[in-house]
């Protein structure tokens, strides 16, 4: 069993940090369990401290106590408590006598040695250790602080009485002697763990030279190759197929093991860690490492990726290409985009450890030319719906604080516990395509969550709660030099206008050239639509629905003539591509249609054609039999 003693960086600043300061905050992964490579044990973060400044000397603090609200101050052992109960006594009879009082009683909140929990009330406990600094060295340890106040900003009475209490215990004496036995030893140290540094009133740490702030992060890579290899025979999968000749159980094919699970688990806590060692036990057969890993992060959901097959991908050019008419640059992106992704491909340029989304596209280009039609259409092709994705109006993020509407309300505000649109909606459809439309409507700052989603593939709410994008597709559609679009055909100068009105939006408009990297070339123009051809073919493709709708619900069909769908052609903006067709065609046929087949209801019957056609360059419908 390897035993690892290598000290962490935090670690490392803390043992130095403890020497000089008087208050310490340890925020972040403070509720995860942590190895003693001593004593071959996994504790908690307050016994972890305890054992560290225990071992180290040069420390030399007196007294080591843990507390929280619900089991008060707690010592490793009974002489430990009978010291600090001695010091505080005799700091208590020296007060009555300087003074002239009552011996300090103890109340309620502490009892003799052996009998009971010491202080539940904060400022009870940080009243005793300020007496009994006079005589101690001590060092108490506080769990669960940020649930100490209710709002950090505005404490109550209570609230503010023990914060007093703790900046006086952090205080020297009014007479500072300096000298070399002074600074050697810390008279004494408070140290606060919270999950979370705003659950703390800021007057307790700020602009303070006593106080230091640490940062408790996930364990590193090395300690995750630690841990796997502790625990190797623990841990039940399938081996990887490049193990080496010596075969299972070697020290080779466990090192490479651990090494795939340490590149896995990325910003996995160590108990992540210990609960995935008991899920890969639980499992009916031993899986490969990967999917062990999603079964853990995402659960036992239906992978569309796995479904898809070699001959079903073989046609996804030809499936999208009828869908998005005049595209074929952007439909064979999509279309590669899928294939790398159903290979497992994607993303190991970066890492082999597949962190990131499926795929990254960002659909740039004029209105109405198919950008939302072909996210569309790679929905259907994965899920069999074209509404099988979620889809985020972008226009709608536009405030500063909109990003509270995708990830959830802080702590304390209304809507809090209902979390973040975004989050949730991945949190219960991990396989999805993600649609953030017209993207550059949102406002800068949400723009800054994306940074996370596309670099590490994940999420975390304003809960805590981590939600992860590593199957997902996502797709951004953006207009972005739409309005300064060059009069031309030419689709090169076209693509090029794109790209650097993409540019610079971002690096200039929005200074965020960090995101612009993230989407490398993922970022696939639209050309306009100006063949007459591909514009007959959107035509004939938005006018299905209606000859559908008419055989259906009154069944009679539907006869355009070819000189009116020229003139509906003629009369849409090129510029407005698609949609311009759309708007044609609502304006010169489905509004007088929908009056004439009002005012006709009574002729309208199975075996009937509505016949539309120009007459004197005016829109005429007749009703004829569909065989005459």
């Amino acid at each position: 069993m390897p035993n690892n003693t290598l000290v962490s960086e935090w670690q490392q600043t803390f043992i130095r940090e403890a020497a000089v300061r008087r208050l310490m905050f340890l925020e972040g992964n403070v509720n995860d369990l942590f190895y003693d490579p001593q004593q071959r044990q996994y504790v908690t973060l307050p016994e972890h401290l305890r054992r560290i400044i225990e071992r180290n000397q040069n420390l030399a603090f007196t007294v080591v106590g843990v507390w929280d609200q619900i089991d008060g101050l707690r010592f490793q052992n009974e002489q430990m408590r009978d010291r600090f109960l001695k010091a505080l006594q005799i700091a208590s009879n020296t007060d009555r006598k300087t003074q002239n009082s009552q011996a300090y009683d103890m109340g309620t909140q502490a009892t003799p040695a052996g009998s009971g929990k010491l202080y539940t009330d904060p400022a009870d406990l940080m009243a005793s250790v300020r007496q009994v600094l006079s005589k101690e060295r001590p060092v108490l340890i506080l769990d669960h602080t940020q649930h100490l106040v209710t709002q950090p900003d505005h404490p109550d009475t209570n609230e503010r009485n023990w914060i007093l209490q703790l900046k006086k215990c952090s205080l020297d004496d009014q007479v500072i002697p300096i000298n070399s036995d002074t600074l050697r030893h810390n008279p004494g140290l408070s140290i606060f763990l919270t999950n979370s540094l705003g659950n703390i009133p800021p007057s307790i740490y700020q602009s303070d030279p006593r106080v230091k702030l640490i940062n408790i992060p996930c364990p590193c890579r090395s300690e995750r190759k630690s841990f796997f290899l502790r625990h190797i025979d623990d841990l039940r999968c399938q081996r990887p197929k490049s193990a080496h000749a010596a075969g299972h159980g070697t020290i080779a094919d466990q090192d490479e093991l651990a090494e795939i699970f340490a590149e896995l688990t990325d910003q996995f806590k160590l108990i992540d860690m210990k609960q995935l060692l008991a899920l890969s036990m639980m499992t009916p057969e031993p899986l490969p490492p990967e999917k062990l890993l999603n079964l853990y992060k995402l659960g036992d959901q239906r992978s569309p990726w796995e479904e898809l097959s070699k001959e079903k991908l073989c046609q996804v050019d030809e499936i999208l290409r009828k869908r998005v008419i005049g595209q074929d640059e952007a439909v064979n992106h999509a279309a590669t985009m899928m294939i790398r992704a159903y290979l497992g491909l994607a993303g190991l340029q970066y890492s082999g450890k597949r962190i990131k989304p499926k795929g990254i596209l960002f659909f740039v280009g004029p209105t109405g030319v198919g950008k939302t039609e072909l996210a569309k259409a790679i929905a259907e092709f994965m899920f069999g719906d074209e509404s099988a994705f979620i889809r985020f109006d972008m226009s709608e993020y536009n405030h500063e604080h909109s990003d509270q509407k995708l990830i959830g309300a802080p702590p304390g505000y209304v809507g809090f516990e209902q979390g973040g649109q975004l989050t949730n909606a991945v949190r219960s459809r991990p396989f999805s395509v993600i649609l953030f439309d017209e993207i550059e409507k949102a406002h800068g700052r949400i723009l800054d969550k994306f940074l996370q989603i596309l670099e590490d593939g994940r999420l975390t709410d304003s809960r805590g709660e981590t939600v992860f994008f590593c199957e997902s597709v996502i797709i951004f559609t953006s207009n972005i030099g739409a309005t300064t679009m060059p009069e031309t055909n030419d689709k090169e100068l076209i693509k090029q206008h794109f790209l650097r009105a993409v540019e610079e939006h971002f690096v200039q408009k929005l200074n965020r050239p960090e995101l612009l990297n993230r989407l490398g070339d993922n970022i696939v123009v639209f050309n306009k639509i100006t063949e007459s051809s591909f514009r007959k073919s959107i035509l004939d493709k938005k006018l299905a629905p209606l000859h559908n709708y008419l055989k259906e619900r009154f069944g009679v069909g539907l006869s355009i003539s070819e000189e009116l769908q020229e003139q509906f052609l003629d009369s849409a903006k090129t510029r407005d591509g698609g949609r311009g067709i759309l708007n044609s065609t609502e304006r010169l046929l489905i509004n007088p249609l929908s009056r004439f087949t009002f005012d006709h209801m009574h002729q309208l019957r199975k075996g009937r054609t509505i016949h539309a056609c120009l007459n004197n360059e005016t829109i005429h419908f007749e009703i004829k039999d569909t065989a005459l």
